[in-house]
């Protein structure tokens, strides 16, 4: 670039100085104002435009890259839920036992059933490298290296299309041995790629490793042009594209296929036209104007003055996005126009940023689970989070203004002790229990922390609350199991230990009416500890899951005599009698007999227990159809609505009859709800006419092939 001026410029220059000398001020004037505002408009609007169209690239590259990232997650989804559904069906019972019984005809249907039930496009069943089995045809090879171990989830060329596959082994019941692997695919065809491009707006394509297009949501011209790399414009029959690549997980050893998103810039380039025309119209328009005004603004010179005075002014008085008239004329009042506008700019962007920065901290905090109260010296609150609004049931609207010890009143105060008692040191945490606004009592755990809020000399009080009560429920449950646990291993144990000492020291001066009288209660005492350890060891197995059933066809009288032996003491004890209301023929159940067994004795004790001393207990078997059930209806105290609800849950006890005593650690009908609910069936309480309770017990005659 030359700084000089050659002779036809300077010859120009000189012409237009001589022409300018014998020009009038005002037509010099006018001239500098034309000029002035013409340079004023492309210096604005040409920085103008190039930024937008900048920040318009920048934008959709962002736009891009974004996709690009939402777009591996969704293959990530994808490949997740593949193997998800492989091992899903690797784990069937029912297809393990079709390999090991080699029903290869039954095979097929089988996995036809579940890849429609899943939505998969392929299964396929190895045996070592061989195809057993497969749901689309043409498939001669295991899409997988059986060899080589269970594959997470890979996209590979099967045939020439695309396929997302993961396998799974299937091993034997009986020994720790493979007999099979699962293979589960879905296609990354056309229709894929259309559900992504749903999803995230732009046009999907999966590519070779050499990038050939296989699979796309393109039109068909641009698909079939071959490309490789990101970060590039993609243009095909009189269409433009920003791309983006990235690899997809393949098979160890060969080059992975490639995922590509395109955005279209079609309207990027149209809208940049648009500017373009803009901006040349409105610089044209400029100059006209300035050539017309010039005279009429210079010697209005003060107008343009006071009307940016009066724009200031507004903006004092708080109208920050007044506009700002912008100044032709002499460079100070240009500049000055321009320098207050930009200061606005400057000015909104920071209020805007930190509004954003506002709503953004404000969203965080309403998301939280845990309850955020700020309150004032004077203990009223000042802030209260939609965690808070849960937990207190007060909206933020009542709350704000009102006293922190009316939202949060104590459960227990004892020496009249308030909320702002009871909080906790900054640093520190404390459990309180409180009342809701709807009475209900709540223990919330608190943490407190001293701040000075922004423009504000005043010290405030930021609390964050968090429900623990189930916590603390859980905790007095178990120390309640603990010591109610001992005491029911103590009492037959002591009635245990007091007959035998008896029979001991006794045995010579007793008759065999006496001894047998003294080890009635023994007898019971140990049926209550069997009875016990059995219930502790069945619900020990349904937490650890190793809860099984042995089903066989089990006869219903083996069942209610084995059941009716074993609570014969307790009804005995308590000199009652069970009334057994039954069909003429009774059938049999494919069952588990000692658990049903099992479930029929803790109803029929719990009915004992509950019914007082002397009162029949009833039970009634009937039929409907497939189904059969069992009723034992006591004449106890009954059972509230209110308890019903959680009465099948472990550690639920009720109270005995007159409130004085409590039996068992409340696992005798949780096991009954679980071993009814193993076999297929379900278990129910109702209200028994003149009062009582009746416990009920329906299971299925026939077994559920698709829950054996």
């Amino acid at each position: 670039m030359r700084f000089g001026l050659d002779y036809d410029s300077a010859w120009r220059l000189c012409h237009l100085r001589r022409i300018l000398t014998r020009t009038s001020l005002t037509t010099r004037l006018v001239t500098v104002v034309v000029v002035l505002i013409f340079l004023t408009t492309l210096s604005a609007g040409v920085p103008a435009f190039l930024l937008t169209r900048s920040q318009l690239e920048e934008q959709a590259w962002q736009r891009v890259d974004a996709t690009a990232r939402g777009t591996e997650s969704l293959y990530d989804a994808a490949e997740r839920r593949v193997v998800d559904l492989a091992a899903l069906l690797a784990e069937r019972p029912t297809l393990r036992r079709l390999i090991q019984d080699e029903e290869i005809d039954a095979i097929e249907p089988y996995l036809r059933a579940f890849q429609e039930q899943s939505d998969l496009d392929l299964i396929v069943l190895c045996d070592r490298a061989a195809v057993v089995v497969a749901t689309v045809p043409g498939i001669i090879e295991c899409p997988i290296d059986t060899r080589a171990g269970v594959a997470l989830g890979d996209v590979r060329l099967m045939g020439d299309k695309p396929a997302l596959v993961a396998g799974q082994n299937i091993f034997s019941s009986d020994i720790p041995e493979t007999v099979g692997t699962v293979v589960a695919g879905m296609w990354l065809d056309v229709a894929f790629l259309g559900q992504l491009s749903a999803n995230t707006g732009v046009d999907q394509t999966i590519l070779s490793a050499d990038g050939q297009p296989l699979a796309s949501t393109l039109p068909p011209g641009v698909m079939t042009v071959q490309r490789r790399g990101s970060g590039r414009e993609l243009a095909a029959e009189g269409q433009s594209f920003l791309i983006s690549q990235f690899a997809l997980p393949g098979e160890s050893g060969s080059e992975p296929l490639i995922a590509e998103v395109a955005l279209p810039i079609d309207p990027l380039q149209a809208t940049e036209r648009s500017a373009l025309l803009v901006l040349a119209t409105s610089t044209t328009i400029v100059a006209l104007v300035g050539v017309v005004a010039g005279v009429w603004y210079i010697q209005r010179l003060m107008a343009p003055l006071r009307r940016l005075m009066a724009a200031a002014e507004q903006i004092s008085a708080g109208d920050l996005a007044a506009p700002i008239p912008r100044l032709a004329g002499p460079p100070e009042l240009a500049s000055l126009s321009a320098s207050l506008e930009k200061s606005q700019a400057t000015m909104l962007d920071a209020l805007d940023e930190r509004s954003q920065a506002r709503d953004w901290l404000n969203t965080l905090i309403q998301s939280v689970v845990e309850g955020v109260v700020t309150f004032d010296t004077r203990g009223r609150v000042t802030f209260m989070s939609q965690g808070a609004e849960t937990l207190s049931g007060w909206s933020s609207a009542e709350a704000v203004g009102e006293p922190i010890n009316n939202l949060f009143p104590l459960a227990d105060s004892p020496d009249n002790q308030t909320f702002l008692d009871h909080i906790p040191p900054a640093g520190e945490k404390r459990e309180i229990e409180v009342q809701t606004r709807s009475g209900k009592s709540m223990v919330v755990a608190a943490t407190g922390a001293r701040m000075v809020p922004p423009n504000s000399d005043t010290v405030q009080v930021a609390l964050v609350l968090r429900d623990v009560t189930e916590e603390q429920a859980l905790r007095h449950l178990r120390s309640f199991f603990l010591a109610n646990i001992s005491h029911e291993f103590r009492t037959p144990l002591s009635t245990l230990n007091a007959s035998i000492e008896l029979l001991m020291d006794e045995v010579d001066d007793l008759s065999p009416a006496e001894i047998r009288e003294l080890l009635n209660p023994t007898h019971l005492s140990l049926l209550s500890l069997q009875s016990l350890i059995d219930n502790l060891l069945e619900s020990s197995s349904i937490e650890a899951g190793s809860f099984r059933l042995r089903r066989r066809p089990v006869p219903l009288e083996d069942v209610m005599a084995d059941a009716l032996t074993i609570v014969r003491p307790l009804v005995e004890r308590r000199r009652q009698a069970i009334a057994v209301t039954e069909p003429a023929r009774l059938p049999s159940l494919p069952a588990d007999r000692a658990r049903l067994t099992q479930a029929l004795v803790n109803l029929l004790s719990n009915a004992a227990k509950y019914s007082p001393i002397g009162c029949p207990i009833d039970l009634v078997i009937s039929q409907a159809d497939d189904t059969l059930r069992l009723a034992v209806a006591d004449r106890g105290p009954g059972v509230s609505p209110e308890d019903r609800v959680n009465l099948f849950r472990r550690f639920m006890r009720l109270d005995a009859q007159g409130g004085d005593e409590q039996y068992g650690i409340g696992l005798g009908l949780y096991l009954v709800k679980k071993i009814a609910e193993a076999h297929g069936g379900q278990v129910g309480v109702e209200e028994r006419p003149g009062g009582g309770a009746v416990f009920w017990l329906e299971l299925p005659l026939t077994i559920d092939e698709t829950s054996a």
